[in-house]
């Protein structure tokens, strides 16, 4: 699955999502590293930019923590659409 994140003072960056949560994701961040408590904006399969903060950053990798849960039928389609 993709994602498309923009950092609060950045552009649009297009990521692998390695594991998603219903309350975040993992992406592979070797394209553009995020920072460590930055304020990101998360786009998923169609659905609306999501809130979220990047709560770790290291070796190509990035946890981001959504501001809200997903919904249980959202992280559903969203899990069925990536299999």
């Amino acid at each position: 699955m993709k994602a498309i994140c923009r950092p609060r003072s950045g552009s649009k960056v297009q990521y692998e999502v390695l594991e998603l949560t219903q309350g975040g994701c993992l992406i592979d961040a070797r394209a553009w590293m995020p920072r460590e408590g930055e304020s990101i904006s998360v786009w998923l399969d169609g659905l609306q930019p999501l809130s979220g903060t990047v709560v770790w950053a290291e070796d190509g990798k990035a946890g981001i923590a959504f501001e809200q849960l997903l919904h249980d039928a959202v992280y559903s389609r969203l899990m069925q659409s990536a299999a």
